[in-house]
C-alpha cells in the first residue's frame, strides 16, 4: 500500500516535457483534473472525449507554449509509476479498442486526438491507487497542493481549483456529502460582468484571456455558497482579496462600503477609500447579487454595521 510520503515523492518524479527552459504543465493539469474526480467521488475512468476540451482550455490559459496537445499527457502519463508496498505499478492506465491497446504496446509517440476519440480511449489512476486516494481525501489535498506549488504561482491556485471543480475535503468529512465546485462558475460570472471588475471596472487582457480577473463567491463556497451567478462577483485580484478579507462590504442597495478601520501609509493605498459609497457595477446579463448572500457577507465577513439605505 502506498503512503502519503511515497506518493508525494512518486508524483514529484513524474516526467514532464520541457522546452527552451520552460516546464510544460500538461501532466500536472491532467493530474489535477483526475484528483478532482477522486475527491468528487466520480468513476476512475475518464474518457478522452470528456477531458479533451477541458484540458485544451486549461493549456491555452496556463501553458507557455500556447498550442494545446491534450493527447500527450493523456497517453504519456501511463509511463509513470508509483510504489505500492514493495512493488511498483503503473500510475495511470489506458483502455479502449483493440487497436488502441495494440498502439499502447508498440507506439512510442502519442496517438492523435482523433485516434483516441475513434477508439474509445479512457484513462485513470491504477485501480489500487484510486481506491487508496478515495479512502484518504486529505492525501488528495496534499498531492493537489504540492502540484500547484511546484507548477503554478499562488495567484493561479484558487482559480485553477474553481476551473477543475476541486473540493477541499478533510478526513472527518468523508461520511458527509461532498460539495462539488462547478467548473463553469468562473466563466458564467465573468461573462455576466462583461469581463470587468465590478468594483473598479478593470478589464485587462492578454489577447483573449482575462488577466488578473477572478470570480469571487459572495457567500463563500466553504460556507455552502452556491456556484451561481447571483452569488458571484467579477473582481480584479486585489479587490477579490480585500472583499474576502472583509475590508469592503455591500449595502442592500449594492453600494460599496469600506471598513472604518482600513488605513494606509501611502497615497496609492488611499485609493481603496475611493470605493466608499460607490455603486457596484451591475452585471450586463441579469442575475444581480442575491441580497441573502450580500447580507451573509456583511454579517460574517465585513462584520460592521453597514447602512441599508
Amino acid at each position: 500500500m502506498p503512503t502519503r510520503e511515497t506518493l508525494l515523492e512518486d508524483f514529484r518524479k513524474i516526467r514532464t516535457f520541457g522546452k527552451a527552459g520552460k516546464r510544460a504543465p500538461h501532466k500536472p493539469l491532467l493530474l489535477l483534473i483526475a484528483l478532482a474526480r477522486v475527491q468528487n467521488g466520480e468513476d476512475r475512468w475518464l474518457t478522452y472525449l470528456q477531458v479533451e476540451a477541458q484540458l485544451s482550455q486549461l493549456l491555452l490559459r496556463y501553458s507557455p507554449f500556447g498550442n494545446p496537445t491534450p493527447n500527450n499527457p493523456f497517453w504519456r502519463l501511463r509511463n509513470d509509476r508509483f510504489r505500492d508496498g514493495d512493488s511498483e505499478a503503473p500510475l495511470w492506465e489506458v483502455r479502449g479498442s483493440a487497436a488502441l491497446l495494440e498502439a499502447a504496446r508498440v507506439k512510442n509517440s502519442s496517438p492523435g486526438g482523433k485516434f483516441l476519440r475513434d477508439n474509445a480511449a479512457a484513462a485513470g489512476f491504477h485501480q489500487d491507487l484510486h481506491a487508496f486516494l478515495a479512502a484518504n481525501p486529505s492525501i488528495v489535498n496534499d498531492l493537489a497542493e504540492d502540484i500547484l506549488e511546484r507548477n503554478f504561482p499562488p495567484t493561479y491556485h484558487e482559480e485553477l481549483l474553481d476551473e477543475i471543480g476541486m473540493p477541499w475535503v478533510v478526513e472527518w468529512e468523508r461520511a458527509r456529502p461532498r460539495r462539488k465546485r462547478d467548473p463553469k462558475f468562473r466563466e458564467r460570472v465573468l461573462s455576466a460582468y462583461n469581463y470587468a471588475c465590478a468594483m473598479c471596472g478593470y478589464d485587462g487582457r492578454i489577447g483573449e484571456i482575462s488577466l488578473g480577473l477572478e470570480a469571487a463567491h459572495i457567500r463563500w463556497h466553504a460556507m455552502k455558497g452556491p456556484d451561481a451567478v447571483d452569488n458571484g462577483l467579477a473582481l480584479c485580484t486585489f479587490h477579490h482579496k480585500v472583499f474576502d478579507f472583509g475590508a469592503i462590504g455591500l449595502t442592500d442597495q449594492l453600494v460599496v462600503q469600506v471598513k472604518a478601520s482600513v488605513n494606509w501609509r501611502s497615497e496609492s493605498g488611499a485609493q481603496l477609500l475611493d470605493l466608499h459609497d460607490r455603486a457596484l457595477i451591475q452585471p450586463r446579463r441579469g442575475e444581480a447579487p442575491n441580497l441573502a448572500h450580500v447580507r451573509w457577507h456583511r454579517a460574517e465577513v465585513f462584520g460592521a454595521q453597514v447602512p441599508n439605505s
